[in-house]
């Protein structure tokens, strides 16, 4: 459990850490400001902005499901090729001698 103390410690730390970064994005906002961008290169600017806040968003339940879900296509403990396999078949096999097809059509 965390006491009164440590509370209004981590809230101190987490204001303080959105000064900083309130600070910060003025600064930044203001240097952008100085420099004679056009329209096409603020619009690219923005575009990445955005990606980059797109790619840090947090993946939704659904995302993290079918990640997983697909981290698991074509993994086996021990993938065996077709010759193990085919080896394997005729290993197992009942009876001495191998049956022949017969077709159905006749």
């Amino acid at each position: 459990m965390v006491s009164v103390g440590e509370q209004h410690t981590f809230r101190a730390v987490a204001n303080k850490n959105e000064v900083m970064n309130t600070v910060s994005l003025n600064h930044l906002w203001g240097y952008l400001q100085g420099l004679s961008l056009t329209a096409s290169n603020q619009r690219w600017l923005g575009e990445r902005l955005i990606e980059a806040s797109a790619a840090r968003t947090a993946p939704t339940e659904e995302e993290l499901k079918l990640k997983k879900l697909n981290s698991l296509f074509g993994v086996w403990a021990n993938t065996p090729d077709g010759e193990k396999i085919e080896r394997a078949i005729m290993e197992s096999r009942q009876a001495d001698y191998e049956r022949e097809l017969v077709s159905m059509d006749e």
